[in-house]
């Protein structure tokens, strides 16, 4: 455990360090300029527009893309530099260097979620919004959460990507936004092979949004329930990461 705790603060200091968490904070805050400027436009409800079109895009767009950055290059960037060798002769088991790393960048990704879910909310109880503080609070703790448990799924994902293949940001995009998010937006049973339509229900169920609004193409015809979303979410990340240190004994550290 200690080799595991150590290595997971390498890793969430070099994720987090300097400037490196400015490019996915701005990522994060996308929502929050789209709610500004439909804001500064036209008089709507800031709670209802956050909640039914910003939640939404939030985990379409800004989830797999601060993923990417962040998590993406926990891995990748040592194989590249040819400098995983010298974390992987370390006196310990090769899985706890993995779960270390992926740990670590997966803390440094929490700060980024909750810059992107507080900039909205400050927006919206700034705004003559109807809601009230506590439906703001409520709601914004309910997508970070959904920002975090969705967090280890895909950033398993990117580790699993940046240990087996030497073109990491490619895969990550057709399996992130290809396979993900479209293919759980798209109509027909091929939802429920994307994370994506179980972090969708999951907005259903604790977000409070309902009908085609949830989706950026068509609505879904049926939701997952809470445990069964919670229970593929964190499967996959076991299951990911036990793929990656398959990989990872596979694969040529020098």
């Amino acid at each position: 455990m200690n080799a595991i705790t150590a290595v997971a603060r390498f890793s969430f200091w070099r994720r987090a360090s300097g400037l490196k968490l400015l490019g996915p904070s701005l990522v994060a805050l996308l929502p929050c300029l789209m709610m500004a400027i439909i804001l500064l436009e036209e008089p709507i409800d800031a709670f209802d527009l956050y909640r039914d079109y910003m939640v939404p895009a939030t985990l379409y767009f800004v989830l797999p893309l601060v993923c990417m950055f962040i998590m993406l290059p926990v891995l990748s960037e040592l194989y590249e530099k040819g400098s995983i060798g010298y974390l992987y002769t370390r006196p310990a088991p090769r899985w706890k260097m993995l779960v270390g790393m992926y740990l670590g960048a997966f803390a440094a990704t929490l700060p980024v979620f909750f810059i992107g879910v507080a900039g909205p909310m400050l927006l919206g109880l700034a705004s003559s919004d109807s809601a009230s503080f506590g439906e703001w609070i409520s709601l914004s703790l309910a997508i970070f959460a959904i920002l975090a448990i969705a967090g280890l799924a895909y950033g398993s994902i990117c580790i699993f990507i940046g240990v087996k293949t030497k073109r990491p940001i490619i895969w990550a995009f057709v399996v992130l936004l290809g396979l993900g998010s479209t293919m759980g937006s798209l109509p027909g049973a091929g939802q429920e092979f994307s994370l994506h339509y179980y972090l969708i229900s999951l907005a259903y169920k604790w977000c409070g949004i309902t009908g085609s609004k949830t989706d950026l193409f068509s609505p879904l015809e049926s939701v997952a329930s809470v445990p069964e979303s919670l229970f593929i979410l964190f499967a996959t990340s076991a299951a990911m990461m036990a793929f990656t240190a398959v990989a990872a004994r596979q694969r040529d550290v020098l």
